[in-house]
């Protein structure tokens, strides 16, 4: 054989030795990255809805998400499965082996409750859930009247005015950091707040805000009692409140 094939051979060699170190480097980096990436630590904030647990189960739910590196581009690059309640999950990586889950979740401000179902919608009307559990924390609405209801449509009210005065008044008991089992709109819109065996019958005038400001200086005396606060009438000037017990 030749000098040339002889040198031929040489460089086939060191091709087949070049090809065969990038191969080992690709494997030992996957080694490195499949046990450097491990999730070893997970931070979950902006949930409410639900616990950390919860959020930790939806979205590290297979062996590959369990790799930080992983859950970060399938998060940030794909479509992923929906969660009731959530407007979205961002995934941020805070070190190889800790990940921080960020819950956006949907502005749900109450529910009504239909065919032994709880049907949450947001501040624009839209049944995002249904569920048979009653969410702590969010009222249930009563006295509305809607001629269709399908989870991710809009509640079919005669007058979309009315998702307003309810984002209006949730907002407002947040605040004041009130939680009524029911708030309770009357044909003529005038609000009734539901505590226990008390009401607190707000009417459908202004000076909402001023109605529930006053109610949460009256709150801690709801306790035990049975009937209804008048605070129809109550205003900056006039703040004339009754209490009518229950026969």
């Amino acid at each position: 054989m030749g000098i040339r094939g002889k040198k031929k051979r040489e460089r086939q060699g060191r091709g087949f030795l070049a090809a065969a170190a990038t191969v080992l480097a690709l494997l030992l980096a996957g080694v490195l990255a499949a046990t450097l990436f491990q999730i070893r630590e997970v931070e979950v904030t902006g949930n409410s809805f639900y616990t950390e647990q919860e959020i930790r189960d939806r979205v590290i739910s297979d062996r590959f998400s369990s790799n930080s590196l992983y859950l970060y581009l399938k998060y940030k690059y794909t479509d992923t499965e929906e969660i009731p309640f959530v407007d979205k999950l961002e995934i941020s990586i805070q070190s190889p082996g800790k990940v921080r889950i960020r819950v956006y979740e949907k502005s749900i401000v109450g529910y009504v409750a239909y065919m032994g179902s709880n049907f949450y919608f947001d501040q624009d009307g839209v049944v995002v859930e249904c569920s048979s559990e009653v969410k702590e924390g969010v009222p249930r609405i009563s006295g509305l009247k809607f001629s269709s209801l399908a989870l991710y449509q809009k509640l079919a009210v005669q007058d979309d005015s009315i998702f307003s005065r309810i984002l209006t008044i949730t907002q407002l008991v947040k605040k004041y950091e009130l939680s009524p089992d029911q708030i309770e709109f009357s044909e003529d819109l005038s609000l009734t707040l539901h505590f226990g065996q008390v009401r607190a019958a707000l009417g459908n005038s202004g000076s909402l805000e001023e109605k529930v400001g006053r109610l949460h200086d009256l709150y801690p005396d709801l306790e035990g009692r049975s009937g209804v606060f008048h605070m129809e009438n109550y205003t900056e000037d006039s703040k004339f409140i009754s209490f009518e017990l229950d026969d």
